[in-house]
C-alpha cells in the first residue's frame, strides 16, 4: 500500500508521521544506479576541459613559432631571407636591405652560398623541354642558383670580418665556367675569405673536421694564408698531419710553415712526420720543422740521404732546403760538391746555388 504525502510529510497507514530518521530515508530512497545520460554528462565535461588544455597548449606553440620566424631585424617588415632570394629580383634594391640588416643576414646569404640541388633537381632540369609549362616553371633553374650564389657572395664580400660565420659556406664553393671565363663564383669566394682574414679562424678551424677531404685541404691552405696570426689552429693542423688523404696532410703541413713560430703546439707531430716513408712529404715537414723551430740537427742528415741518391725525384727540393738553412747545413757541403760534379741538371743549379747560400755567397744574378 502507497503511503499518503501531504506537503513535504509522508505518513503511515495509521495516519501518523514517521520518525525523523526513517522520514529522512524515506525522502532520500535507497542509492540509485549511476545514469546514462549523467555519465555522458559528465565524459562531456571532461572532453571539453581536455580540449581546452589541447588548445591552449596549441596556441602556445603557434605563438612561440610565429615569434621565431619573426625574430631577428628586419627591412620593410621583411626578413633577411626575403632580401637574398630578391637578390635575383631587385639586385639594388636587395643589397640595400641586408646592408641595412647588417651582419644579421649573413646566415641567410651563407645558406644561398652553400644551396645545392640533389640529383632529382639535376635530372628534372633535364627533362624541362619535355614537361607542360606549368611544371616547368616551378623547377629550380640551375643557373640562376649560380647567379645567386655569386650575388651572395658579393654581399658578405662588402661585410668583410663580421661575415665569418659564412667561412664554412665559402670554402665549399665550387669553381664554375664563370671562373675559367672571368671572375667566378670560387673567385669571390676566395677574394671574400682573403677579406675575412684573422676573424675567420675559428670557422676554418671548424671546417677541418669537413667529412669532404677537398673541403679539409682547404681550410689549411686559408689557415696557412693567415700566417703567424694562426697560431692557435697549430693543434687541428698537427692533427691533420695524420689525415689518410695526401692532399690534406700537404696543406696542414705547408699551413705550419706559413704560420712559422706560433705553430709550436705541432713539433711532436711534425718530428713525427719524419719517419714516414714518402719523401715528398717529409721534404714539407723538414720546411716546416725550421720554420717554426729552427731545426736542423735531425733534419741535415735527411736531406744529404735524399741528395745523395740519383733515383730519388725528390734531391732538388732538398738542395733547395739545405741552401734556406744557410750555415746551420755546412754539413752537407761534401754532399752538394759532388753534385756539381754531375752533369748539368736542375738539380745541380740547386745544388750550386745552396752552396753559395751555405758559405753566404751572394747568389749569381740572373740578367734581365
Amino acid at each position: 500500500m502507497i503511503s499518503p504525502v501531504f506537503g513535504n510529510r509522508r505518513l503511515t497507514p495509521s495516519g501518523k508521521s514517521p520518525p525523523a530518521h526513517e522520514q529522512n530515508r524515506l525522502l532520500v530512497g535507497a542509492p540509485s544506479l549511476p545514469s546514462p545520460i549523467a555519465g555522458i554528462a559528465r565524459y562531456s565535461v571532461e572532453l571539453k576541459r581536455r580540449f581546452a588544455i589541447v588548445g591552449a597548449v596549441a596556441l602556445i606553440i603557434v605563438s612561440a613559432l610565429v615569434f621565431w620566424l619573426n625574430r631577428g631585424p628586419r627591412y620593410e617588415g621583411k626578413p633577411p631571407g626575403y632580401w637574398v632570394e630578391q637578390l635575383l629580383h631587385d639586385n639594388a634594391k636587395a643589397r640595400q636591405a641586408l646592408q641595412k640588416i647588417g651582419p644579421a643576414a649573413v646566415p641567410a646569404l651563407a645558406e644561398a652560398v652553400s644551396r645545392r640541388r640533389g640529383r632529382v633537381w639535376a635530372q628534372l632540369e633535364a627533362w624541362r623541354p619535355m614537361l607542360p609549362a606549368f611544371i616547368a616553371r616551378k623547377i629550380p633553374r640551375r643557373a640562376l642558383d649560380q647567379l645567386l650564389q655569386e650575388r651572395a657572395i658579393e654581399v658578405l664580400y662588402q661585410f668583410g670580418p663580421t661575415a665569418a660565420p659564412a667561412v664554412p659556406a665559402l670554402v665549399g664553393v665550387d669553381a664554375s665556367l664563370n671562373d675559367f671565363i672571368g671572375f667566378g663564383a670560387a673567385g669571390l669566394a676566395h677574394a671574400t675569405l682573403q677579406q675575412i682574414g684573422p676573424a675567420g679562424l675559428p670557422y676554418f678551424i671548424r671546417t677541418l673536421q669537413s667529412n669532404d677531404p677537398k673541403i679539409r685541404a682547404k681550410a689549411a691552405s686559408y689557415i696557412g694564408h693567415l700566417g703567424p696570426a694562426a697560431g692557435a689552429a697549430a693543434p687541428a693542423l698537427a692533427k691533420a698531419l695524420k689525415d689518410a688523404i695526401p692532399a690534406v696532410r700537404s696543406s696542414a703541413v705547408i699551413a705550419l710553415a706559413q704560420i712559422g713560430p706560433p705553430a709550436s703546439a705541432a713539433l711532436p707531430e711534425l718530428e713525427a712526420a719524419l719517419l714516414l716513408d714518402d719523401d715528398y712529404f717529409r721534404l714539407q715537414a723538414i720546411d716546416a720543422l725550421w720554420k717554426v723551430s729552427r731545426e736542423s740537427e735531425t733534419t741535415v742528415p735527411i736531406l744529404i740521404k735524399i741528395l745523395s741518391d740519383r733515383n730519388n725525384p725528390n734531391r732538388a727540393g732538398a738542395a733547395i732546403l739545405l741552401g734556406e738553412m744557410g750555415s746551420a747545413a755546412k754539413a752537407a757541403g761534401l754532399a752538394l760538391t759532388n753534385v756539381l760534379r754531375e752533369e748539368f741538371s736542375y738539380t745541380r743549379v740547386k745544388a750550386e746555388e745552396a752552396l753559395k747560400q751555405i758559405e753566404g755567397r751572394p747568389a749569381a744574378q740572373t740578367s734581365p
